[in-house]
């Protein structure tokens, strides 16, 4: 089929009344296919055309085959940035400023600008290379010019390493920014990329619709298109920026402005993973009955909590946030977000309901609307603490202490337990009670023998999983492979072309501060002991026999003694 007009399906004919393309080859695009086209209108516009089906897992399409055919292609991808942005399945960012850098003197050679495109010129790809090349050869070797022409030279290496490697084909853009790159990766498709400079962004808005731009696909650019009348990217530059201040507000007309004028000032940041990790379900008929949405929010459940299985185990995260849309025939769309206590089954079924039922009430076991599309995502990834410090052994410890013992059948047994309550409760100030330091004796006791003792051989199913680190071996792979990719380059070059980056930060799930993901661990250890210092003098204030250790006795004598004080601990 390689080569064919082809349509991907997402179901088969007999499954929800037919079924659309949710991807479709350039091949069937030149006969005029488009995504979202059911198959009998496919067919009506070219008979040539053929269809797949998705493979099916509960019910769903399974696009397990789409993640790991992107994952391959991202990961040549960020090999090779200095700042590696994953924007979603099939699309990324990548930073090489640093990398061109490196690159500065290479003379300009025309054949390693093969399918390479310039924004605004006209003719065919050979004649716009061979004016550009023109033009850069009489440039000074720090202009801008020269350097993005380096930098097609660099994205055309990867672009062939990625062929090689995968098979598969991409496309490119290459720009100042984010923006005018990721218009430019859409002017020449498929397996081709396209350079802007920026004195030709100008004549490539005059053939863009605006709504092209990122961010302005949505609700800003339909209402924009509705009050400025306008059509193309062109004509953005047509209105003062006191006129778009005016109507969109200081930071969204500022920021309509230097679009207009190519200028985007939202940098690169660094994202090898996914931000949340979502299953949904579109219903076409809809549904209704809280019995048949049960059935599908676990079998969305199951795939989430094998989605979040995968991200403990290869990226060493786990999400903290829960959230649920839908989309209701009277409600429209609407979400709604509560915490993530564990990424088990049952707590991911417990979270979908809890949020269903607050936002769709039911009665005689129907909901109050028609649900038209269900979707279940978890987000807000922190890495996941290690297995024995000091927030999980406690969370554990907790979770362990909150269980019910079993009841007691035998009544002459269960007096004899009450009358023991009875008796403590009866015993004051003469009670033994521990000290705090004879509680963290013990709790170091608890502590597995292979992360106190050094002399031990540790259990390796038992330690925590070991940084990623830059070894030498990693050092020596990442120069052969610059080496096969890039002839002209040196060793050092090679080298100093994927230096580490700065230590992305994340949110501290507890008290929402920015924090290092490297010291996550450490500063969860902080709150465990924060509020384990509030029980134990929450518990000591409990006793009328002691004081706070916060404010001085003021009942009895005074003493010129030093007054002792024992925290005491459950």
């Amino acid at each position: 089929i390689k080569g064919k007009p082809l349509a991907v399906l997402q179901y088969s004919d007999a499954i929800d009344g037919g079924s659309s393309a949710i991807a479709v080859s350039y091949e069937a695009r030149k006969l005029g296919i488009k995504r979202g086209m059911r198959k009998k209108d496919m067919m009506a516009i070219s008979p040539d055309v053929r269809t797949v089906v998705m493979p099916h897992h509960r019910k769903k399409a399974d696009l397990s085959m789409f993640r790991a055919a992107s994952s391959e292609v991202m990961a040549i991808l960020a090999k090779h940035a200095t700042i590696f942005e994953r924007a979603s399945i099939d699309e990324a960012f990548i930073d090489i400023t640093a990398n061109v850098k490196r690159m500065i003197g290479l003379p300009i050679n025309k054949s390693k600008l093969h399918k390479t495109f310039v924004a605004g010129y006209e003719g065919t790809q050979e004649e716009q290379i061979n004016k550009w090349s023109d033009h850069v050869s009489g440039c000074d070797h720090h202009s801008y010019d020269y350097k993005i022409t380096l930098a097609a030279f660099y994205v055309n290496m990867i672009r062939d390493q990625i062929l090689s490697d995968t098979q598969f084909t991409c496309s490119a853009g290459i720009g100042a920014n984010k923006i005018v790159a990721k218009l430019a990766a859409g002017t020449h498709k498929p397996d081709s990329q396209t350079m802007i400079p920026p004195d030709n962004i100008p004549a490539l808005y005059q053939t863009i619709n605006f709504t092209k731009i990122r961010n302005f696909g949505g609700k800003l650019g339909t209402a924009m298109q509705q009050e400025l009348g306008i059509q193309w990217a062109s004509e953005l530059v047509n209105f003062t920026q006191a006129d778009l201040v005016t109507k969109y507000g200081d930071k969204t007309g500022l920021w309509i402005y230097n679009i207009a004028r190519g200028i985007d000032h939202d940098p690169v940041k660094q994202r090898a993973l996914v931000k949340q990790s979502a299953c949904s379900k579109n219903f076409p008929q809809g549904i209704k009955l809280v019995s048949e949405l049960e059935k599908w929010v676990l079998d969305l459940a199951e795939e989430l909590e094998e989605r979040l299985a995968f991200e403990m185990t290869d990226n060493k995260r786990i999400a903290t946030q829960f959230t649920t849309h839908m989309r209701l025939k009277e409600g429209g769309s609407t979400s709604t977000q509560m915490p993530l206590v564990k990424c088990d089954l049952d707590h991911i079924v417990a979270s979908a309901h809890k949020c269903i039922n607050k936002k769709l009430p039911s009665r005689d076991g129907c909901y109050n609307d028609v649900i038209f599309m269900l979707s279940i995502c978890a987000g807000k990834f922190v890495p996941a603490p290690e297995k024995n410090n000091i927030f999980t052994m406690l969370r554990n410890k907790e979770s362990q202490s909150s269980d019910k013992p079993a009841p007691v059948k035998d009544k002459d047994t269960k007096a004899q337990l009450n009358g023991r309550d009875k008796v403590s409760s009866v015993q004051s100030g003469s009670e033994k009670r521990p000290t705090l330091s004879g509680f963290f004796e013990k709790l170091r006791c608890d502590i597995p023998s292979s992360s106190r003792a050094t002399s031990e051989t540790p259990d390796s199913t038992d330690q925590p999983p070991a940084p990623t680190v830059k070894t030498e071996e990693s050092e020596a792979c990442v120069k052969e492979n610059n080496k096969n990719s890039w002839n002209s380059l040196s060793e050092e070059d090679a080298k100093l072309m994927m230096e580490p980056t700065e230590g992305s930060k994340t949110r501290c799930p507890v008290c929402n501060k920015p924090v290092l993901e490297t010291k996550l661990s450490e500063h969860l250890d902080f709150h465990t002991a924060l509020t384990l210092q509030r029980k134990i003098e929450s518990e000591f204030r409990s006793h009328d026999n002691f004081a706070s250790p916060k404010r001085k006795l003021t009942q009895g004598k005074k003493s010129n003694k030093k007054q002792k004080v024992f925290f005491c601990s459950k």
